[in-house]
């Protein structure tokens, strides 16, 4: 959960800037921005590791939520969502006083709830269900993510598949518990902005 309000707070403030704000190189610096959709998550691993490392957080929250905080996609998402906002609010709310934050916090993120709400699923489940990174930066059996746990359970000396089995259905239900109940928000999220006029 903390990745995922890292995530809401990061993209959805990077997507305003990138749609409301004016200032020169906004459009270069977004596809620099969008660039790093690019780059494969595996060529980062190291970086990211030798950082948690430096920064002395292997086997800590820190070390499995802080590299997550910040989603381009979930920036690029916001950002269209925003976009189809009409530009007269943003004149209106400026006339009236109101502050940069303020216009952010009481019509944009209203405006923009389906957004948000499939930001936060996508960002949740593909936390929930990362396997490497949590089994790179943890050592402690305390510290390991469900689905480490799962992979372990294998790999016991007895290995008993009922017990594997009822791991793995542990671990999928809260993934589609999620997605039951945020369908309808992750179709309204992803279709925002999808059509014209």
């Amino acid at each position: 959960t903390a990745v995922v309000i890292g995530q809401l707070i990061t993209a959805s403030l990077a997507a305003y800037a990138f749609s409301f704000l004016v200032f020169r190189g906004r459009q270069v610096l977004f596809f620099l921005f969008l660039s790093t959709l690019m780059i494969p998550w595996e060529a980062t691993i190291i970086p990211n590791y030798m950082t948690i490392r430096t920064l002395g957080w292997l086997d800590t929250y820190q070390g499995l939520a802080v590299p997550f905080m910040a989603t381009a996609f979930g920036t690029f998402l916001l950002r269209q969502a925003f976009m189809q906002i009409p530009r007269e609010l943003w004149d209106a709310a400026r006339i009236d006083g109101s502050t940069t934050f303020r216009f952010l916090r009481e019509v944009v993120i209203p405006l923009a709830r389906p957004a948000l709400g499939t930001v936060a699923i996508y960002g949740f489940l593909s936390t929930y269900n990362q396997y490497f990174w949590p089994l790179l930066i943890t050592n402690e059996t305390l510290m390991r993510t469900t689905q480490v746990g799962i992979a372990q359970l294998r790999f016991e000396e007895s290995l008993r598949w009922g017990l594997v089995m009822a791991g793995v259905i542990m671990v999928a239900v809260p993934t589609l518990a999620l997605l039951v109940l945020g369908q309808r928000q992750l179709i309204r999220g992803l279709t925002a902005g999808a059509v014209k006029g």
